[in-house]
C-alpha cells in the first residue's frame, strides 16, 4: 500500500494506491466531510482485481494545499469543476491514462462531473447516495458561514443522524471514526466543499453521460433519498439503479456486504459496446 503526499509545484490530491497493481484502476471518491478511509470497507471487494486509489476531497483530510482562509461573510471560490479537474491530474501523476470512477456524495457529484468533462476517460461510473443537484444553495452557504464562524465540532450530531440509520453510530467504531475526522477537518477546507456544493448542478446536462453507469440509494437517506438519486439514473442513458434496503446517506458504512458486492460486480462486468 503506499500513501502519497503531494509534490511541490502544483496542487496534488492526497490519495492512496492499493490493491492489484497491474488490474484495471478505480477512483474512490468520498462524501463532503469524510476522508478516503470512508471507503475501507469496500476493499476487500476490489483489491484482489483492481488498483484500487483512493483520494481526500480537495480541503479534506490531508488534500490541503491551496486552500484558502475566508471571513464569515465571504465564500470561496470553489468548484465541484476544478475537483473533477483535479482528479485528473492526479490521475496524469499517476501515469493513469483511463480509469473507473466510484463516488458518494460530494465524491458522486465529482463522478458527474468527470464523465462530463472527460468522458473519453471514465469506463465505468458508480455514483451512490449523490445528486445532480443538492438542494437549495442557501443550505450550504449558511453552512459553510455557520462552520467559518463556528468551527466543525457542532457537525457531529447532525451528521451522524443523517449518516447513519437511527442510534448505529452510538456503538459502532467506525462509525464513530467517521465523526472524529469529520470534526478534524479544517473548516475552511470544508466551507470551501460547501461553496462547491451550493454551485453544483448538471441536472440539465445529466442526458450527455455516455459512461456505462451504476446508480445506487440507500432507502434511509434524508440527505440525498432515493426520489433524488433517481433523477440520476434516470438521467443518464442506460444506467442502472439499485436501492440498498436499510442504508442511510453514507450507505457504504452500514451494508458494506452489498455495496461492495454491487460495485465490485458491476465493475468486472464486460460493457463493451
Amino acid at each position: 500500500m503506499f500513501d502519497h503526499h503531494h509534490q511541490k509545484g502544483f496542487i496534488m490530491l492526497h490519495h492512496i494506491v492499493s490493491g492489484n497493481q497491474n488490474g484495471p484502476a478505480v477512483f474512490m471518491g468520498s462524501s463532503l466531510g469524510t476522508t478516503s478511509a470512508m471507503w475501507n470497507n469496500q476493499l476487500p471487494y476490489l483489491e484482489e482485481d483492481f488498483q484500487v486509489i483512493r483520494f481526500d476531497s480537495p480541503g479534506h483530510g490531508k488534500s490541503l494545499e491551496g486552500i484558502q482562509e475566508k471571513a464569515s461573510g465571504e465564500s470561496s471560490d470553489a468548484t465541484v469543476k476544478n475537483f473533477a479537474a483535479q482528479v485528473l491530474e492526479l490521475a496524469d501523476h499517476l501515469g493513469i491514462d483511463t480509469f473507473s470512477y466510484v463516488g458518494l456524495s460530494l465524491g458522486g457529484a465529482i463522478g458527474q462531473q468527470l464523465a462530463l468533462d472527460a468522458p473519453q476517460r471514465i469506463e465505468k461510473l458508480v455514483l451512490t447516495c449523490t445528486a445532480a443537484k443538492f438542494g437549495q444553495p442557501e443550505i450550504w452557504q449558511d453552512r459553510a458561514r455557520n462552520v467559518r464562524e463556528n468551527g466543525m465540532e457542532w457537525l457531529r450530531e447532525p451528521s451522524a443522524g443523517k449518516w447513519f440509520t437511527e442510534n448505529y453510530a452510538d456503538g459502532n467504531a467506525g462509525a464513530q471514526k467517521l465523526l472524529d475526522d469529520l470534526v478534524a477537518l479544517n473548516p475552511h477546507g470544508y466551507s470551501a466543499a460547501c461553496d462547491a456544493v451550493a454551485r453544483f448542478d448538471v441536472t440539465d446536462q445529466l442526458h450527455e453521460i455516455p459512461t456505462p453507469t451504476l446508480v445506487i440509494a440507500g432507502s434511509e437517506d434524508v440527505s440525498t433519498p432515493p426520489a433524488v438519486v433517481e433523477v440520476i439514473a434516470k438521467g443518464i442513458p442506460g444506467a442502472e439503479y439499485h436501492v440498498v434496503e436499510g442504508a442511510a446517506h453514507v450507505g457504504n458504512i452500514e451494508a458494506p456486504e452489498e455495496f461492495g458486492r454491487l460495485i465490485g460486480n458491476f465493475l468486472r462486468t464486460d460493457v463493451s459496446k
